[in-house]
């Protein structure tokens, strides 16, 4: 009996919360849905060695950061932990001492967080809204006592491994900006170890290629204030969705044009539509070979129609890269998709076509784009009651002398909107 009673006390204060809390996330915050490129870096185990390098390199490249503060380390350093907070970044609590959840009792863990944050708080002069406990390990008592203690549980979604000692500062730099995407949380360190000297030389490198590709390193607070919040079942239906364009794409050979940010796809098909005759007489007759364009809805939908103009206009440059530098494309002297935004389409290059369906495949093919538009978009099935008349699947087409002319390295830069108002 006695043991049949630990081994329940142990599931149900350790193994059930480390199952939830730390690789479900559930009731805390760790890999946030975020549709623009923010990003946030985190540093624990602080301030230490490392804090004035990273402070350095983040004020050298405009960045801001979130610390993570040991209550004992920050009561040692409470100039550094003031410097920090001064330069405008977010102070964080990481408990009073770096110990595991696993070694605490209950009231134990209460004191860990209660006297944590007040010593960070002391120290930097500034309330943390967030704690981090030591590896993210947790028990039953540390969401209660994070709750009492008025902060919110955060760990991470990209650990890139800066905590491991003798770390090559510019492999570490390259993990970084290779695991970039939106929301993306990185788990770094500004103390302990070897003092983790290579964290501040890798930001160094990493921060100025992170700025080139479009993205800001903001603190946690600004990064969930991008947030898209979705109901339950939302997010469950656009997580099964996302299964299935994963899959529709492999079996198709879609591939992804441009790095992870990027919203289109493209594949070699043979064009099944009827005959089509562009401006300039060029024409697309069934059974020709051309690029079908792919663009991927979760971030086109969330983020709206004029707040997407920069993610289509970078994405057809992307693709002009490929028809230039790409052989496998060489050949393809058409493109062309189906979609019911067509409207926007033109300011791009796009002509439409009225792709004349048998009434059956208009009505696949609307079915599907409206299932789409419903899946995704933020307002779902009421806009679709409301535009229902609007939303007629029609052929996007797009020469590749017009990608290469509009969006080719002798193109000029900006918005195609920008360029060629008059094409709109």
């Amino acid at each position: 009996m006695w043991l049949t009673l630990v081994i329940v006390v142990i599931v149900l204060y350790w193994i059930l919360p480390e199952l939830l809390l730390h690789y479900l996330h559930v009731g805390l915050v760790a890999a946030p849905r975020v549709v623009e490129d923010y990003i946030a870096l985190t540093f624990d185990d602080g301030p230490g060695a490392a804090t004035e390098g990273v402070l350095e390199a983040l004020e050298k490249h405009g960045a801001k950061g979130t610390f993570f503060l040991v209550g004992e380390a920050a009561a040692s350093r409470p100039e550094l932990a003031r410097r920090i907070a001064g330069a405008g970044h977010e102070i964080a609590s990481h408990g009073k001492v770096h110990r595991s959840a696993w070694l605490l009792g209950p009231l134990a863990t209460f004191r860990q967080l209660g006297q944590g944050r007040r010593m960070v708080a002391a120290a930097a002069g500034s309330e943390p809204r967030w704690m981090r406990p030591p590896w993210g390990q947790m028990n039953l008592a540390l969401p209660f006592a994070a709750r009492a203690a008025h902060e919110t549980l955060a760990l991470w979604s990209y650990d890139p491994g800066d905590w491991r000692p003798a770390q090559d500062p510019a492999a570490l730099a390259q993990r970084i900006v290779d695991a970039l995407a939106p929301g993306r949380i990185y788990l770094l360190h500004d103390a302990g170890g070897d003092g983790r000297m290579h964290t501040a030389q890798a930001l160094e490198l990493a921060l100025p290629q992170l700025t080139q590709l479009g993205y800001r390193a903001v603190t946690l607070t600004e990064l969930m204030a991008h947030t898209d919040p979705l109901s339950f079942w939302r997010r469950v239906l656009q997580a099964v969705w996302g299964v299935w364009e994963a899959v529709f794409e492999r079996m198709n050979r879609v591939e992804r044009i441009g790095d992870a940010r990027s919203v289109l796809r493209i594949g070699r098909v043979t064009y099944r539509g009827l005959p089509a005759t562009l401006d300039g007489g060029r024409k697309v007759r069934p059974g020709d070979v051309v690029g079908e364009l792919h663009f991927r809805n979760p971030r086109i939908a969330a983020l709206g129609a004029i707040r997407s103009l920069p993610l289509f206009d970078r994405a057809l440059r992307e693709l002009a890269v490929l028809l230039e530098t790409d052989p496998r494309y060489q050949d393809l002297e058409v493109f062309f998709g189906i979609s019911v935004a067509f409207r926007g389409a033109r300011r791009f290059g796009f002509e439409v076509q009225d792709m004349n369906f048998s009434p059956w495949r208009r009505f696949v093919a609307g079915s599907y784009l409206r299932w789409v538009m419903t899946v995704y978009h933020p307002q779902g099935i009421e806009r679709l009651h409301h535009r229902r008349d609007q939303l007629e699947p029609k052929g996007i087409f797009i020469t590749r002398e017009t990608i290469l002319r509009r969006y080719g390295s002798g193109a000029a830069a900006g918005p195609a909107s920008a360029r060629r108002p008059e094409e709109g």
